[in-house]
């Protein structure tokens, strides 16, 4: 067989009959790096009748000595379980590494390790990828760890299920959540457009800043914008205070009428008690309802998420919420659209992407795992970074990493 470089097309076409497929790995991503001007390539490796049987992104990273070095980010995409398709592309791949002044390249596979459920426990019987991640070490690459690339991801199976099936299946709490997103706050929930995006990304930035972590650019959610077009979309939730504030009053209507109502017998003592307590709390949150709106304008956005729509699943991406406004459930009503619109739209699953301390019930990260728990799915393990080099380069790059550690 004959490795190539090939289209963009034709590499979207091929990686879309694997499951493998992703949007780190696609046409639109080699888009993305060469707004960035940053080297890279696509290649894949055609059978004598010119069919694609393997294929990756290639992107230049780093250089040792002159020397540079490529990352296949989510990539190969291939059978991972064919040995002799991966140890032939391997070899190819390198190497075309070399004749680009390479000598050493990495790669992430998108395939997840073993089968888990929503509490991370193996499934008894289900799939285990493990020999064909086990077969890259036989043919030479060295199992690198976790790297930057995210390790386990909470997903949740479509099914083909409609929006009610999909909600009614929820832990009761994330339901109540939602439902009253809807009902109670009746929050609002749009699209941005690109000239909007800087709202996404002051929303982001206070996020990243509450919680120690380094944010993407504005320059970044721009070039994935206009690179993905209609396969990445950026929501924000906000609240309506004028729409909330008439909801609190209604309900205080209801209230009054039926306190009018209760006779003012011994059994309804306590029926009255509770529905002036309710009476009391709608009014406290009326007037800090009319606060924030005088404060900070009638429209207040609480939450942004960021989503790539590709293949058979969506990622949800990126996202952020403003603290003070956390009692509101912005992310709940967010994840609840995208996860509507991935059932209508038909897709096989959505993927709520990252999770950490999973098996940390005290680290800081585990309430995200919690929250996504909420919503019925389970947890994936994907493989680990794998890097693959040979050479005197290569041996020197290896000894001067053992000596730093």
């Amino acid at each position: 067989m004959k490795l190539e470089e090939i289209t963009k097309e034709e590499f979207d076409l091929f990686a879309k009959t694997l499951k493998c497929q992703n949007f780190f790995q696609c046409g639109a991503m080699k888009n993305f790096f060469d707004l960035n001007n940053q080297e890279n390539y696509l290649i894949g490796l055609k059978d004598e009748k010119g069919k694609i049987k393997a294929a990756t992104l290639l992107v230049y990273r780093s250089s040792f000595l002159g020397k540079k070095m490529y990352e296949a980010t989510k990539g190969f995409i291939l059978d991972y379980n064919d040995y002799a398709l991966v140890k032939e592309f391997t070899e190819k791949v390198y190497e075309f590494v070399k004749a680009h002044n390479g000598y050493r390249f990495l790669i992430s596979p998108y395939i997840p390790c073993v089968e888990r459920d929503t509490d991370a426990n193996i499934v008894e019987g289900g799939f285990d990828n493990r020999p064909a991640l086990n077969n890259l070490l036989k043919i030479g690459y060295k199992d690198i760890g976790v790297g930057v690339q995210v390790k386990w991801d909470y997903v949740l199976d479509i099914d083909n299920r409609s929006p009610e099936e999909l909600l009614q299946s929820f832990r009761p709490n994330t339901r109540n959540y939602i439902n009253r997103t809807i009902n109670k706050y009746q929050l609002e929930c749009k699209d941005l457009t690109y000239e909007e995006l800087s709202e996404f990304k002051q929303i982001t930035e206070d996020t990243c800043a509450r919680r120690g972590f380094k944010d993407k650019t504005l320059d970044y959610y721009q070039k994935m914008f206009k690179t993905f077009k209609d396969d990445v979309v950026f929501k924000i939730v906000s609240l309506n205070c004028d729409t909330y504030i008439n909801v609190l009053k209604e309900e205080n209507e209801v209230l009054e009428a039926k306190i009018e109502e209760l006779s003012d017998g011994p059994s309804n003592i306590k029926k009255k008690e509770v529905m002036k307590q309710d009476l009391q709390n709608n009014l406290r949150k009326i007037v800090e309802t009319t606060i924030l709106k005088k404060e900070r304008g009638n429209i207040i956005p609480l939450s942004g998420a960021m989503f790539m729509l590709y293949g058979r699943e969506i990622i949800y991406l990126f996202s952020g919420s403003y603290d003070e406004y956390m009692n509101f459930c912005g992310q709940y009503r967010i994840q609840w659209e995208i996860i509507k619109y991935a059932s209508l739209h038909h897709y096989e699953r959505y993927n709520f992407f990252g999770i950490m301390d999973v098996f940390n019930k005290d680290g800081k990260d585990y309430g995200v795992y919690e929250f996504k728990k909420g919503f019925n799915g389970y947890v994936e393990e994907l493989a680990d970074v794998y890097e693959y080099g040979k050479g005197f380069r290569y041996f020197l790059y290896r000894l001067v990493k053992l000596v730093r550690r």
